[in-house]
C-alpha cells in the first residue's frame, strides 16, 4: 500500500537546541536521518516541509526526497503542511502522514501502520500508541496519554494521567488499569488538514498544547492504533541529541 505521502515539518528555529534539523547525530544531520527513515516506508513520496535553506542543503542531494520551502512565521507544524498543499495542489483525498521532523528513529513500520489505520477506518485522522509500562510515565506531563472509546476512537488526550484511578491515586498507591502514550505520528487527508487549519483554536488545545484536540473540539474522529513496539523518543535537547547517537554507536544504523 503506497497511496499517501510523508510530510516531514522542520523548522531551524529551537529555543531548547538552536539549528536541530541541521545538527549531526553520527555524522548525518538530523533532518537527513528522519528522512531516510521515510524512505524505507511504503510511502509514495516524501515531502520535506522547511524553513530554511540551511535544512533544504541537508537533503538535496537525497534521492527520493521533494522540498517545499515554507514560511518561517508557521505557527506549528500542521501549517507547513497546509502551506504545502496548497503550493504543490494536492487533492483534498491525498492521504499524508506527519511526521516529526526530530525524530531520527521512526520505525517506518509505524508510518505503513497509520497511514493503513486511517484508510481503514475511514476516520478525519489516524494516530498511535503504546502501552505504559511503568507508573513514572503516567504522572509524566512530558509523555501525553490517550483514552479511546471500544471502537478505538479516541476521546480525549491530555498530559494528565487519564484515566484518573481516583481509588488509587487519592490514597497515593500506584497505577493498575491501562494507560497509553500517545505517538505523535498522525496520517489525513489532504483537505481535512486545510479544514482543520480555518477552524480557531480550541481552549484545550491551548491549556494542554495538543493540537490534535483542536479535531476533538470541532466533533472530527481521530482513529487510535495500538503498536507493541514503542518507538525510540525524538530529540528536544542536546541530552537526546547525545542519547541517540549512543543508541546508533550501540546498535547500528536503524
Amino acid at each position: 500500500m503506497n497511496d499517501y505521502i510523508v510530510a516531514i515539518p522542520s523548522r531551524l528555529a529551537s529555543t531548547r537546541l538552536p539549528n536541530k534539523p541541521i545538527l549531526p547525530v553520527c555524522g548525518i544531520p538530523l533532518i537527513r536521518r528522519v528522512c531516510m527513515q521515510a524512505l524505507k516506508s511504503r510511502a509514495a513520496q516524501v515531502i520535506a516541509c522547511v524553513d530554511d535553506d540551511k535544512i533544504a542543503a541537508c537533503l538535496t542531494d537525497l534521492p527520493g526526497v521533494e522540498v517545499c520551502m515554507t514560511s518561517k512565521h508557521a505557527a506549528c507544524g500542521t501549517d507547513r503542511i497546509a502551506q504545502m498543499i496548497a503550493a504543490r495542489k494536492l487533492s483534498p483525498d491525498t492521504v499524508i502522514v506527519n511526521i516529526q521532523g526530530d525524530e531520527p528513529l521512526i520505525n517506518p513500520e509505524h508510518i505503513d501502520a497509520v497511514a493503513q489505520l486511517l484508510i481503514r477506518k475511514q476516520a478525519d485522522m489516524a494516530t498511535l500508541c503504546f502501552k505504559i509500562d511503568n507508573a513514572a510515565d503516567v504522572f509524566d506531563p512530558s509523555c501525553v496519554k490517550v483514552v479511546f472509546d471500544k471502537d478505538g476512537y479516541a476521546l480525549y488526550f491530555s498530559r494528565a494521567p487519564i484515566p484518573y484511578e481516583r481509588d488509587n491515586f487519592m490514597h497515593g498507591k500506584p497505577p493498575t488499569a491501562a494507560h497509553y502514550h500517545h505517538i505523535g505520528i498522525y496520517a489525513y487527508k489532504a483537505g481535512t488538514v486545510l479544514h482543520f487549519n480555518q477552524q480557531p483554536q480550541a481552549d484545550i488545545e491551548t491549556i494542554e498544547s495538543l493540537e490534535q484536540l483542536r479535531l476533538l473540539h470541532y466533533g472530527l474522529k481521530i482513529a487510535v492504533g495500538i503498536t507493541d513496539n514503542p518507538p525510540e523518543t525524538g530529540v528536544d535537547t542536546p541530552e537526546d541529541l547525545e542519547r541517540v547517537s549512543r543508541y546508533i554507536k550501540e546498535h547500528g544504523e536503524p
